[in-house]
């Protein structure tokens, strides 16, 4: 569990830094790893589409592992049922904001074989942007949110204190 969650956030830095990187590389022309702006954007957006896939079967498996935890243990249901809620909140922005990055990608060919001005591309760029960085907070307390339910399940409280402490 911790290592995917930290690899998701590990991820999710680096596919902010190469955004912003791809988005100075499309003003201003210059060169990354010797790739041009296009080709940098192909870069960016495998390691943006693999980080948010990673990220949406964290869910599902920490409630696969949070109902077969509850089943086994005999537990009340309120611990999966709060997993369901999660996923409910958090699924429709990361799929929102990659159809948004998608679009823009393809946006980009569009700019490039002169079928779509620039400054529309820009501009999804900024919405893509913004959106990305609010659903990244909602992720960020969606993963709160199901640590907190794993240790409550488990017995133990914040700060390593347990129940019969």
């Amino acid at each position: 569990m911790w290592f995917f969650m930290i690899s998701c956030y590990i991820l999710t830095l680096i596919s902010f830094f190469f955004f912003i990187l791809n988005a100075l590389q499309g003003y201003f022309q210059f060169k990354i790893f010797a790739a041009n702006h296009s080709a940098f954007a192909l870069l960016t957006i495998m390691i943006y589409l693999f980080t948010e896939t990673l990220i949406i079967f964290y869910f599902v498996g920490i409630g696969i592992s949070i109902k077969e935890y509850t089943a086994d243990n005999k537990l009340s249901h309120h611990f999966h049922q709060r997993s369901l809620k999660i996923k409910r909140w958090v699924y429709p922005p990361i799929l929102l904001n990659i159809l948004l990055f998608m679009i823009l990608f393809i946006s980009g060919g569009a700019v490039d074989t002169n079928h779509m001005p620039g400054w529309l591309h820009g501009l999804l760029f900024y919405i893509c942007f913004f959106h990305f960085i609010k659903m990244t907070r909602l992720e960020h307390r969606a993963f709160q949110e199901s640590t907190s339910i794993v240790l409550e399940m488990s017995g133990v409280r914040p700060h390593g204190i347990t129940k019969n402490a």
